[in-house]
């Protein structure tokens, strides 16, 4: 990757920080617990251990994608790490599926799914019934904001990182806090609540209803990574990054498997699965009435404008980062950076205009029947890919261990690297085997196959 424009070192630990723990806690938990319990048929216990063993292998994944941060300190994150142990090749890739899918296209269902939380909260003050044109049009204008603030304001962006980072956290820990009082009082839903199977199989076994809730668990903790995307933008990011990787994932999942016994401490399993997504509404509605309803949905918006900040402020350098590296063809001058907002802004523009292609994409997706009759997940497919990337990344870190790259801990960070590559064959198997998953995998093969046009000729 070239290295001729560096950009500035403007953000410290705890905005990494915050980075990773608000890429993790956006929608995902709040609508993921009901999931959860249907994958377990209701069995409580079977949920907790599932959220355990996913949130081990997810800091184990953080712990051994430090050691990638550590000795690369500088910009592109991940496209670094991929360049560095695979080669040029193998990150022009990447950065093609960063910039052509990935960021770009989560980036958009984030920004809908904020436009999906403010049109029903609008609709509990005004009589109407929101549609996805709402859900597109409320998460278009959302983007023009952020990007603008992200562009011209970057330190303020930084600082909205921190600020919602912090408000989405004091949900999960009120939630909390009830489901422990409730216990301590007496006062748990179901005396049975570690032990109860819902409706289903009876005769499943307790293991294999543990592995079930791997799946949603697993999309409800993606995203710790992203951070890596500012590694250059980040105050002495040789020790900050991997810190932050390290605090970040663990902070996440002491908060999860707390929300998780908070939310079951006071409603059935059963309960939870009849709700659905809407369980969390109102649970709030039980503990505060109609005005904690409603306050819970503004937590919720918070959460999720948060994570699509976070998003967004990747998105828009990813095309910067791609346009550096050595194999790619040099258009639109993406890899410039504006002298009098030292941001790269031809880079932002770009990635803008391909999140607002994939908000069109997202609209028709949510829409038109033939997708909607299937279930297909427009996010899901960059899910897979990250998953192979780093999958291998991990697995790449055993020929680092053999080189000694590595001065201490050789034996401690290869027994986490192996959780960490197990972790990451959870998820890339369910992905597999669920509906659609074989089309998700042609899709990013057809992308990978796209990256050719846009590679230089030697």
């Amino acid at each position: 990757m070239s290295n001729d424009q560096k950009l500035e070192a403007k953000y410290g630990l705890f905005t990494a920080i915050s980075m990773v723990i608000g890429q993790v806690i956006g929608s995902g938990i709040f609508f993921k617990v009901d999931d959860v319990l249907l994958a377990t048929q209701g069995n409580v216990l079977a949920g907790l251990l599932g959220f355990l063993i996913v949130g081990i292998s997810v800091v184990f994944a953080g712990i051994s994608m430090a050691n990638y941060a550590e000795l690369l300190p500088r910009d592109g994150g991940i496209l670094s790490y991929v360049n560095y142990r695979f080669g040029e090749t193998a990150s022009y890739f990447v950065g093609w599926i960063y910039m052509s899918l990935f960021y770009p296209s989560l980036t958009a269902v984030l920004f809908t799914v904020s436009g999906i939380y403010i049109a029903h909260l609008i609709s509990e003050f005004i009589n109407f019934s929101p549609t996805p044109l709402h859900y597109a049009l409320i998460g278009f204008v959302n983007l023009v904001i952020f990007f603008l603030v992200n562009i011209f304001r970057p330190k303020a962006s930084g600082i909205f990182q921190q600020m919602t980072t912090v408000l989405k956290v004091l949900p999960l820990i009120f939630i909390a806090s009830l489901g422990i009082l409730s216990l301590f009082k007496g006062e748990v839903s179901d005396v049975n609540t570690f032990t109860q199977v819902g409706n289903g199989l009876q005769n499943q076994s307790f293991i294999l209803l543990v592995a079930a809730s791997f799946i949603p668990i697993s999309f409800a903790f993606d995203g710790w990574y992203i951070a890596t995307q500012i590694s250059g933008e980040i105050k002495n990011s040789s020790k900050n990054l991997p810190k932050a990787l390290i605090i970040g994932t663990i902070s996440v999942m002491v908060i999860y498997i707390a929300y998780y016994l908070g939310i079951v401490f006071r409603m059935s399993g059963s309960e939870i699965i009849q709700l659905k997504d809407t369980y969390i509404t109102e649970f709030a509605r039980k503990t505060a009435s109609n005005s904690g309803a409603i306050l819970m949905q503004l937590f919720i918006i918070i959460s999720v404008l948060g994570t699509s900040n976070g998003l967004l402020l990747a998105t828009i350098r990813v095309p910067f980062q791609f346009s550096n590296l050595e194999k790619s063809k040099k258009i639109l001058n993406l890899d410039k950076i504006d002298e009098r907002t030292q941001m790269p802004v031809n880079s932002a523009i770009f990635g803008a205009s391909m999140i607002v292609f994939y908000l069109f994409i997202y609209y028709i997706n949510n829409t038109h029947p033939y997708f909607t009759e299937s279930n297909f997940d427009l996010s899901a497919i960059p899910i897979i890919f990250i998953y192979l990337v780093n999958g291998a990344l991990f697995l790449g870190l055993f020929q680092l261990f053999r080189k000694k790259a590595f001065a201490r801990n050789s034996i401690f960070k290869k027994i986490i690297t192996v959780i960490a590559v197990l972790g990451n064959a959870i998820v890339l198997f369910g992905t597999a085997t669920a509906p659609n998953g074989l089309t998700y995998f042609i899709i990013n093969i057809l992308f990978i196959l796209a990256g050719f046009l846009l590679m230089k000729k030697k």
